[in-house]
C-alpha cells in the first residue's frame, strides 16, 4: 500500500511538473510573438516535440461572448534546443467554439512525408455537442509545412472521423460513425504526394438494452491531389475505380 501510494505521488508531481513546463513554453513563445497572456486559452494550447524542434498551438482568443468564444490559430515552430522560432502561421478567427465546442486540438508526434523536400505537420481539432438525444462529434485533420520562415497549410480541416446519432436519451438510438486512415500514396501531383483516406463507415443501432446492432458496415476511399498549394478532394469508388 505503501509503495502504491508513492507511485501515485511521483505521478502526479510529474504530471504537475509536465503541465507547468508547459505553460512556460507557451507563455515564453507567445511573447516572442506578441500574445498577451490574458489573450491565451490555456486549455486548449498544446506543444509536441519532434527530433530538432517543437511545435506549438496557442489558440488566442479573438472575440468571447455569452456562450461562445472565436480564437486566432497561432502555430509556432521553435529550435528545440535555442528556442528560436523558425517558421510560424496565424490564422484570424480560424477556430469558433459554441453549441458545438472545441475539446481537444492536438499535434500528432509524426510527421508526413509529401516528397523528397516536404514534411508536414498534423494538426487535428476535436468537435462535440452536448446532446443527448442528437449527439454528434467530428475531427478535423489540417496539415502544415515549411516554407523559410512560414508554416504553410497545404490541407485544411479534412473531417477524418464523423459520429452523429438520434436517441432516446438512455440507450435507443441510431447511429452512424465514419472513421477516415491516412495513408501516404507512393502516386504524385505536382510533385507531391496523393493522400490516400480510407473511410470505414458504420451504421448501428442501440437497443433498450444499450446492446449494439450492426445495420451496415462499408470502406470508402477519398483521394486528395495537391493543385495550387492545397490538397484537394478526388473521390473513387470503394472497388478503387474512379467515379
Amino acid at each position: 500500500m505503501k509503495h502504491l501510494l508513492i507511485i501515485i505521488f511521483l505521478t502526479l508531481s510529474f504530471n504537475c511538473l509536465g503541465q507547468k513546463e508547459s505553460r512556460e513554453l507557451v507563455e515564453e513563445t507567445a511573447q516572442k510573438v506578441g500574445i498577451k497572456n490574458s489573450a491565451i486559452f490555456f486549455q486548449l494550447a498544446v506543444s509536441q516535440e519532434f527530433e530538432n524542434d517543437i511545435l506549438i498551438v496557442i489558440p488566442e482568443i479573438a472575440e468571447e461572448g455569452e456562450g461562445y468564444m472565436i480564437l486566432n490559430n497561432n502555430l509556432i515552430l521553435t529550435d528545440k534546443k535555442s528556442g528560436t522560432i523558425k517558421a510560424k502561421f496565424r490564422g484570424e478567427k480560424e477556430w469558433f467554439s459554441d453549441a458545438v465546442r472545441i475539446d481537444q486540438i492536438e499535434i500528432e508526434p509524426s510527421i508526413y512525408k509529401l516528397n523528397k523536400t516536404n514534411v508536414a505537420f498534423g494538426l487535428k481539432v476535436f468537435y462535440a455537442n452536448q446532446s443527448r438525444p442528437n449527439p454528434s462529434s467530428i475531427t478535423e485533420l489540417s496539415l502544415y509545412t515549411s516554407d523559410g520562415e512560414k508554416l504553410n497549410v497545404v490541407l485544411k480541416e479534412f473531417p477524418i472521423s464523423h459520429y452523429v446519432g438520434e436517441t432516446d436519451t438512455t440507450c435507443l438510438g441510431t447511429f452512424e460513425v465514419h472513421t477516415k486512415e491516412l495513408k501516404i500514396s507512393n502516386t504524385y501531383t505536382n510533385q507531391y504526394a496523393d493522400l490516400e483516406f480510407v473511410n470505414s463507415i458504420e451504421l448501428y443501432e442501440q437497443n433498450e438494452n444499450c446492446e449494439k446492432i450492426i445495420k451496415d458496415a462499408k470502406k470508402e476511399v477519398e483521394i486528395l491531389k495537391y493543385e495550387s498549394g492545397r490538397y484537394k478532394k478526388f473521390e473513387i469508388s470503394p472497388d478503387g475505380r474512379n467515379d
